[in-house]
């Protein structure tokens, strides 16, 4: 289910839910506060909560609704539980339907800042469509519009994830300041660790971030979003690329980094780009206080602060 769905989904589940039972509920995928949404539109309750820290595959839709395609499979894989120390063996469950070797244990704090698609699409279009005007029209295949997001990543773009995983690392480092007692803050963020623990020897070259992501196979087919307009193709402003991993991902972590001090000017610059793209308010002179701020996940939003975020709504301590 794509993370901007949960709160509609949970909403429509929470009247069948029976809060003195022990349900599981989970989510592939956790980024995004999942703990968070699902506190706040269940409440307190026995109910179990658990997530995966990434998509356990790499994948695409062939045909919507109907077929799907598996480019590749993730090497390595975390489960998020509440406490991080998973007590009702949900990698157990996970492990045998998921397929994998290798799950871990996480925390949802882990799963919302560990590096996914908000570090990875929005700096590949930013470095793509930051001087586009909304009129020019780009020829597909051509440096302008690579078909590939990918497998055609240019230089700008993989230095624009290197900068972005840096201020990342930055957010992470001073929450972990913060939560000493927290072990999986003292994780590395960065993002190449997070593609080699991903998709570990299948990768090509590991000597550069270019290198790593156009050597990777299971990345080797993805597209980047256009629409067909008359004369060749334009941004998909519409994508989830474009709607999603601001508001559901790089808002989030500027939250976090308001809260703790920590300076992200390329972050900053890619929610403003990202924001006038797709006519919405977000970001207002360095903080999130734009009229729209209420479709982000912001956990400032929940009455959390720096050293309570890991926990839910149902969990005040």
């Amino acid at each position: 289910l794509p993370i901007h769905f949960n709160y509609e989904i949970l909403h429509k589940l929470a009247p069948h839910i029976d809060r003195q039972k022990r349900v599981y509920i989970g989510t592939v995928c956790a980024y995004g506060g999942f703990n968070w949404i699902v506190a706040d539109v269940l409440g307190e309750g026995n109910y179990v909560i658990f997530g995966t820290q990434q998509i356990p595959w790499t994948c695409g839709t062939l045909e919507y609704g109907k077929r799907g395609v598996v480019f590749g499979k993730k090497a390595s894989m975390r489960v998020a539980t509440e406490d991080g120390k998973d007590e009702h063996d949900i990698k157990g469950m996970l492990g045998k339907i998921l397929r994998l070797d290798t799950i871990q244990d996480a925390d949802f704090l882990f799963s919302s800042l560990w590096p996914n698609n908000p570090l990875v699409h929005p700096p590949i279009l930013y470095a793509l469509f930051k001087d586009w005007d909304g009129k020019k029209v780009f020829q597909l295949g051509s440096p302008e519009a690579p078909e590939y997001i990918y497998a055609e990543l240019n230089e700008q773009a993989a230095e624009n994830i290197g900068k972005l995983s840096d201020e990342h690392v930055a957010i992470v480092k001073a929450l972990s300041a913060a939560n000493p007692d927290n072990e999986f803050l003292k994780l590395d963020y960065g993002y190449m660790p997070s593609l080699i623990y991903a998709y570990g020897d299948s990768i090509g070259d590991t000597s550069s971030i270019y290198k790593a992501i156009r050597s990777t196979p299971a990345y080797a087919k993805h597209k980047n979003p256009y629409v067909q307009v008359e004369g060749g193709v334009i941004p998909n402003v519409e994508h989830k690329f474009f709607t999603t991993d601001v508001s559901y991902g790089l808002c989030t972590y500027k939250d976090i980094a308001l809260m703790l001090d920590v300076p992200t000017p390329l972050m900053d610059d890619i929610i403003y780009w990202n924001q006038k793209m797709i006519n919405k308010e977000y970001l207002v002179d360095g903080k999130l206080t734009g009229k729209d701020c209420g479709e982000c996940i912001l956990p400032s939003r929940y009455g959390l602060n720096k050293t309570n975020l890991h926990m839910g709504m149902r969990k005040k301590e």
